[in-house]
């Protein structure tokens, strides 16, 4: 099976490796700039933050792609801001199967226009880390928090979804199968967004958000502000287990995420992606008050940490 991995900064980089570990899989990296230059000379290296061993992955590498390079599945691993200028891209290729792990909680009408509805699925990843000197550092959240979780469009259970739940199993990764990615990235989002926009607020990383009781409070009625906007607009919040954060009494919830926060599980997953994806974050914090605005809705605590961006 040949998969092209289209982005190889931590997520993409991360996935092609593991991917790759099984010999039954081509694994093709595509990147630009310094990244290419970087791995042409060094490879594909890794390091679990669990561990001191340097992994290294057997990919080939290119710096573009061609309309009549047709993979089984493509993974598009980019931020969504950098996502726009490659559609035409994906658009000429004939590759059928095109996974997009990107934060994305305006949806995937533009995607549709472009691509096409039938190529495209929905995904996000269950990992977490930073890039030095030419290493991918990463983390592989539990299964329990988030793991790496697909869906079609249009909600059904198919063929290639179970194709693709095949090979991302075979590589080591946990798999959800989400009914909704629609309303899944929604939710996705107003949690994340908050937990990344107090960081910029505390103006350091986890670690000084522990310093800030107010900031933790402030987090998390941003958190609450946005699922129950979500809720009474009648998007589902998925997974499940979302929507207890609505009902745990708020002592409690600010409590927790102290804890959270003191942690290296925290400075991997949020703390490093928030710090260098803060384009990312502004964008898609502004397409989140934006949706609520269409719906006639403002989210005041939400907007506020919003303005630290």
């Amino acid at each position: 099976m040949k998969i092209l991995i289209y982005g190889a900064g931590v997520i993409g980089s991360l996935y092609a490796a593991k991917i790759a570990s099984r010999k039954k899989f081509a694994v093709t990296v595509l990147a630009r700039g310094k990244r290419l230059k970087e791995l042409n000379e060094k490879g594909l290296l890794l390091k679990s933050m669990k561990s001191s061993n340097i992994e290294t992955a057997n990919i080939n590498i290119i710096s573009e792609l061609s309309p009549d390079d047709i993979y089984d599945f493509i993974f598009v691993t980019l931020r969504k801001d950098q996502v726009e200028s490659i559609l035409p891209i994906l658009r000429n290729n004939k590759t059928k199967n095109i996974l997009f792990m990107v934060n994305n909680p305006s949806g995937p009408s533009k995607w549709i226009e472009v691509v096409g509805k039938e190529r495209i699925i929905l995904g996000f990843p269950g990992a977490g880390g930073k890039r030095e000197n030419g290493i991918v550092h990463y983390h592989v959240v539990s299964s329990l928090i988030q793991p790496t979780t697909i869906g079609e469009v249009d909600r059904k259970y198919t063929e290639r979804i179970k194709a693709l739940s095949n090979v991302l199993k075979e590589a080591g990764f946990k798999v959800a199968v989400s009914s909704d990615m629609d309303c899944w990235q929604k939710s996705h989002l107003a949690l994340v967004s908050p937990m990344a926009n107090v960081i910029y607020k505390c103006g350091g990383d986890n670690y000084t958000v522990t310093q800030d009781k107010k900031a933790i409070n402030l987090m998390n009625k941003a958190i609450r502000e946005g699922l129950m906007f979500l809720r009474d607009a009648g998007f589902t919040l998925i997974p499940f287990k979302t929507r207890f954060i609505l009902y745990i009494p708020m002592w409690i919830l600010n409590k927790i995420m102290l804890i959270i926060y003191n942690t290296k599980w925290a400075e991997t997953v949020i703390s490093n992606h928030a710090l260098i994806a803060r384009e990312e974050m502004k964008i898609l914090a502004d397409e989140f008050i934006q949706l609520a605005h269409s719906r006639g809705v403002n989210l005041p605590n939400f907007e506020e940490l919003a303005k630290y961006i």
